[in-house]
């Protein structure tokens, strides 16, 4: 039976950690490329730093989630706190170094990039937790208000760059870790301690063990990282996208904010989708969505066209934000929640390692149509992998 705690809605107060999370989303990653060239950085640098914070972000992800597992660790809220606070720091020391060194700006931004890669698959769990827990919270509706807040920022924040300089992008994710701390030291998150079946406390599993488990999982999580992979081709590297085609700076927050809008009714009404088809056949239409998405901004020759082709975000990344963590909260078992959470945002984070390193090159080397070229057949991929292997 509920007690009246847990009777108690946190949707609100789970959707402003949602909210700012976005915010420094938008901000570090959504203008990275403004920032980083205007630095004094190449195409090429700029996703040499982007594939090394992915990876730093990629290697501490399990290890942490191991230990977030533990009965004997200390609560996901702390974790998280802790992470934030220190992102904090670095976003202020992003805004010291911004008349120093291209290079000591490109390591500092990629701290930056790491935590809100790390960040994510425990942004999720402090959601999900609660619902396992019993609690009242409507995730899929938190995370909408996220993309809301990130179409605003967006938005904002291209309007902010125009008038005072890219010098508005430090500040910002300063703000927004600032906010996301005190949103999740705010929040009235409880470690529930796990154990089995048996009563006894759960062992804590290697990867070998875990993936032994579950090794279809293994597989659709290699189809979401291919799908990752043509979504940051295209989201890090938008600016010279939108160059190609005869934008500006202007348009990558008009672009974002239209991004960010325009997938926020799957995440609203995303608990009314899942009564009409379970999550693996709605990871199948978004990855069927994200590669057509890479295969029409290959094809536009046009600002127009281009975007137009957003569109294809309604179902691509509008589903792909949120049915991966309803995935992984039915298949996998509640012992094993938080590595699989961190296992699927993995993924996340070696897509942006792949097309962070790969996209640059390419750039600096054969030109943006070739790197698009690349996003289309990794999204092709990827979709063909979800389609065949993820359960019902």
């Amino acid at each position: 039976m509920k007690t009246q705690s847990t009777n108690r809605s946190f949707t609100g107060r789970y959707a402003l950690i949602q909210g700012s999370y976005w915010i420094n989303f938008a901000s570090v990653l959504a203008f990275s490329s403004v920032y980083l060239l205007d630095r004094g950085l190449t195409s090429g640098q700029i996703g040499l730093i982007m594939a090394i914070s992915g990876l730093a972000a990629a290697a501490a992800q399990p290890i942490a989630a191991g230990y977030a597992d533990r009965p004997s660790s200390p609560s996901l809220k702390v974790l998280v706190t802790v992470t934030c606070l220190l992102a904090t720091l670095m976003g202020a020391a992003v805004c010291a170094a911004y008349r120093h060194s291209p290079l000591l700006t490109g390591l500092l931004f990629g701290g930056c990039v790491a935590v809100l890669q790390f960040l994510l698959p425990f942004i999720n769990s402090l959601g999900t937790e609660m619902l396992n827990q019993g609690y009242s919270l409507n995730w899929g509706l938190s995370r909408g208000i996220g993309s809301i807040v990130y179409a605003a920022a967006s938005s904002l924040l291209g309007m902010m760059v125009l008038r005072a300089g890219v010098i508005s992008i430090p500040v910002c994710i300063a703000l927004g870790y600032g906010v996301l701390t005190l949103c999740v030291w705010r929040y009235p998150f409880q470690k529930k301690a796990l154990t089995s079946a048996e009563g006894q406390k759960p062992e804590p599993s290697s990867p070998g063990v875990f993936f032994k488990r579950y090794p279809r999982f293994f597989i659709v999580l290699a189809g979401a990282a291919m799908l990752y992979v043509s979504h940051v081709f295209i989201n890090t590297f938008l600016y010279q996208i939108i160059q190609a085609n005869g934008g500006g700076s202007g348009d990558v927050g008009l672009i974002t904010s239209m991004c960010g809008l325009i997938e926020i009714p799957p995440m609203l009404f995303f608990a009314r989708m899942l009564k009409k088809a379970g999550c693996g056949t709605w990871f199948k239409i978004c990855g069927a969505a994200i590669a057509l998405k890479s295969i029409g901004t290959l094809l536009v020759s046009s600002m127009e066209a281009l975007y137009a082709v957003q569109l294809f975000q309604l179902l691509g990344w509008g589903l792909i934000s949120i049915v991966p963590v309803y995935y992984v909260n039915q298949v996998i078992r509640a012992e094993d929640a938080i590595k699989g959470q961190a296992y699927m945002a993995m993924t996340y984070t070696i897509g942006s390692v792949a097309a962070s390193l790969a996209g640059g090159a390419l750039i600096d080397l054969a030109g943006v149509n070739v790197m698009l070229f690349a996003a289309a057949g990794t999204g092709l991929a990827g979709a063909v992998v979800i389609g065949i292997f993820a359960e019902r």
